[in-house]
């Protein structure tokens, strides 16, 4: 996975980044960016940002010095298929964002078994060449997953968990892979 993300990540302008949980991803793409020399924008989705002490934890760092040149956005709604009150689509967070138009996106998926409801409210995304990482919770989400990206014309490869060098295998109760657009050559 790592190797995917530093071929992705220099060319990436904007990261929406679908289930930001503390932030781990977001700050790790936004320092990448900036190591390759680029502002980075991103645009976190979060729904327990009503928490204050949970908020916190997410947002603070956007305020530390190192990331001062990037722009952060942080969205207090879930990301599914339908837009409600407390739940956006993609689609419809990428209209209201057309700053994020001109630049390639990478979009990152960690929703604990909701992936299918995010691919579905998605559609424009998924059909233009941003690039997408999608955690899969389960077995039995990893064909339905295939098939969005199998409809959108998008290749994909998946990525099985590797041991860590030092920690070893890390241990799940669901099964879990990744599913990560090809990055062309070139």
């Amino acid at each position: 996975m790592n190797v995917w993300l530093t071929q992705v990540l220099p060319h990436t302008d904007v990261v929406w980044d679908v289930g930001a949980n503390d932030g781990y991803f977001a700050y790790g793409a936004a320092q990448a960016m900036h190591a390759a020399g680029k502002k980075g924008m991103v645009i976190a989705f979060e729904p327990g940002l009503d928490n204050p002490e949970f908020a916190s934890t997410l947002v603070t760092p956007s305020q530390w010095p190192q990331y001062q040149d990037s722009q952060f956005t942080f969205v207090p709604q879930l990301v599914g298929a339908t837009c409600t009150e407390t739940t956006t689509t993609l689609d419809a967070a990428y209209a209201r964002y057309p700053e994020t138009h001109s630049g390639r996106s990478l979009v990152k998926v960690d929703v604990e078994g909701a992936e299918l409801e995010v691919l579905a409210g998605a559609q424009q995304l998924l059909a233009a060449p941003h690039h997408w990482v999608v955690e899969v919770h389960g077995k039995h989400l990893l064909d339905p997953v295939l098939n969005f990206f199998r409809d959108a014309h998008r290749p994909v490869t998946v990525r099985e968990l590797t041991p860590h060098w030092l920690l070893g295998r890390e241990q799940r109760t669901i099964p879990t892979v990744w599913v990560t657009t090809e990055v062309p050559n070139g």
